[in-house]
């Protein structure tokens, strides 16, 4: 390993680190999802720099700021454009892997379900999940090991029915959305 090949090790050590501590103080209750992202902005800036030239450090830092900002529109739940947003911007940036892929996917579909957007979280579900039992196929005829798809195509189509549910206009039984959440914050308390 080469001196500059040690220093963006360093540097991608140090802001794991820094990340991870941001991305817990920004799930708490008391933070806005507008002054997490400022944080990570300012973060994002500062690390950005301290890559320099290598243009691989400057992506991925990119993509880990992206990612945990979609991670925050989970527990945040900021209006749906904002969703919206942060996914393109993700999208823009590429995936590193399939895994974060078909994470980042789930995180936004699930989005598209808490704002009953099943057509939208529908649109980017299918081609993944399509793809990913292609990969089951293959890995099933080569007699590889199958428990990546397997994993990921449980909880992404867990996700697809529910968005399937909703398009048919039919109730999710324990399924938050912002309706109902809106409807229950403007509900008075009975006494």
């Amino acid at each position: 390993m080469t001196t500059e090949d040690e220093r963006i090790e360093q540097i991608f050590q140090e802001f794991a680190k820094v990340s991870g501590a941001l991305l817990v103080k920004s799930l708490k209750r008391t933070r806005s999802f507008a002054e997490a992202v400022e944080d990570y902005c300012r973060l994002e800036a500062e690390f950005v720099a301290r890559m320099g030239d290598s243009e691989f450090g400057v992506l991925e830092i990119k993509r880990r700021i992206a990612e945990d900002i979609i991670r925050l529109t989970e527990s945040k739940r900021p209006p749906f454009q904002t969703c919206r947003d942060a996914w393109n911007a993700r999208v823009l940036l590429g995936f590193t892997d399939i895994d974060l892929e078909c994470r980042m996917t789930w995180y936004y579909a699930n989005c598209c379900a808490y704002d009953e957007n099943p057509e939208e979280g529908l649109a980017v579900l299918l081609p993944l999940i399509a793809e990913l039992q292609r990969g089951l196929e293959e890995a099933r005829a080569t007699q590889s090991s199958t428990e990546f798809y397997e994993y990921h195509l449980e909880s992404l189509r867990k996700l697809r029915d529910e968005l399937l549910a909703q398009r048919r206009g039919e109730q999710i039984p324990g399924k938050r959305t912002r309706r109902i959440d809106e409807a229950r914050r403007s509900t008075p308390e009975e006494d």
